[in-house]
């Protein structure tokens, strides 16, 4: 595994233990997702990154024009590191609530008796296929969102090690979008970064970084500052939610100037979770998953 890569498992193991102290509220989640992330880990150490065959020139057209460098199908999974993460993430899960723990004996016993196909399982997570992703479920009475959150943590792995591949050979500082330069994904979340407030998102499906235009909605373009606007959760200075009155989309900023670290924004994105009730019950709509997929 490369030094950025565990540089970022370390510090979301970091973020994590710190959460866990001051929202003990949050303890059962908060320690099941310091459970995977561990497993993820060692599973990254054993993913080597994979070669992207694009050539330069069409990788500097794509960033020119503004087109993600990667389709959904070209990320590179590792097939037999995601069997053996998915099936300890399934263990994590038995020990979890009853309907975790259920979930995950249902999805061990079709693994093994070869009634869960693997294969198509990476398939319609990665091409996010709703309704295929909801027919598994189905066939094996498990919730949507269970399948499609062990799923893609188990793939996560393999999804670091293609943006790995390609964000090392792409002039990607150079993008002024709000969709992934890597694979087109909308932000799940983003933070505000150094003393003019940079914001940096986090991919909600590669898990790539990116700086984010600061006054500009990431889901539908617009800059009309008169529909751009942002509130706090009460006595929350970390954490704000800035909303689109013409998409009626939010997303979640973290203020780093306050507290927190920007590369801990899928940790952070579980933590705030109370933010996202609010905004719905405000009417607004999250427009991207969190990187769990749901």
């Amino acid at each position: 595994m490369i030094a950025d890569l565990d540089d970022l498992y370390q510090r979301m193991t970091d973020r994590l233990n710190l959460l866990r102290q001051e929202r003990t509220d949050l303890e059962e989640i908060l320690a099941f997702y310091a459970r995977v992330l561990k497993v993820q880990q060692q599973t990254q150490q054993e993913t080597a990154i994979p070669a992207i065959d694009l050539p330069e020139e069409q990788l500097r057209l794509k960033i020119e024009e503004g087109f993600p460098l990667l389709d959904r199908g070209n990320f590179q999974v590792d097939r037999d590191s995601f069997r053996e993460l998915f099936r300890r993430i399934c263990h994590l899960a038995m020990e979890e609530n009853p309907v975790l723990a259920a979930a995950g004996k249902t999805l061990l016993e079709a693994m093994d008796s070869g009634t869960l196909d693997l294969v198509k399982l990476i398939t319609t997570v990665l091409q996010n296929d709703t309704k295929a992703i909801e027919g598994v479920a189905k066939d094996l009475d498990v919730t949507t969102p269970v399948v499609q959150a062990l799923t893609k943590l188990s793939l996560q792995p393999s999804l670091l090690a293609s943006v790995q591949a390609v964000a090392q050979r792409a002039a990607i500082d150079e993008w002024h979008y709000g969709y992934c330069p890597v694979c087109g994904g909308p932000p799940a979340m983003a933070a505000l970064v150094g003393e003019e407030g940079k914001r940096e998102a986090i991919c909600s499906f590669c898990g790539h970084f990116w700086q984010l235009p600061r006054l500009m909605c990431p889901f539908c373009s617009t800059d009309k500052q008169e529909d751009l606007r942002y509130f706090h959760g009460e006595g929350d200075d970390l954490y704000r939610v800035y909303v689109c009155e013409q998409c009626r989309g939010y997303l979640k900023v973290m203020d780093t100037r306050e507290g927190g670290d920007a590369r801990t924004l899928a940790v952070d994105d579980v933590a705030s979770g109370h933010l996202d009730l609010l905004a719905e019950e405000k009417g607004y709509q999250r427009k991207a998953p969190r990187l769990w997929g749901i």
